[in-house]
């Protein structure tokens, strides 16, 4: 096997571990989200600037999610 072709491997396992702790990450932000934006609270009552942080975050993690998801998309595709 030549050398190229490891480092795709080792490029495409990176990728794919940060992708599901990304993954993981995003599962407990919406958790965390949706908890805070009870229907049953009044909307004045609603704990804004940490909801406004938490989604900031859940977009950069979903930004992240995509360009690695590309990323993986075209190393198999390499490998291949």
């Amino acid at each position: 096997m030549n050398v190229e072709k490891m480092q795709f491997k080792g490029m495409l396992a990176e990728a794919k571990k940060r992708f599901r702790t990304l993954d993981t990450e995003a599962s407990g932000l919406i958790l965390i989200i949706r908890t805070l934006l009870s229907p049953y609270e009044e909307i004045t009552k609603l704990d804004m600037p940490k909801i406004t942080v938490l989604t900031e975050r859940l977009n950069k993690t979903f930004e992240e999610m995509k360009v690695l998801s590309e990323k993986i998309s075209k190393l198999e595709a390499e490998l291949e």
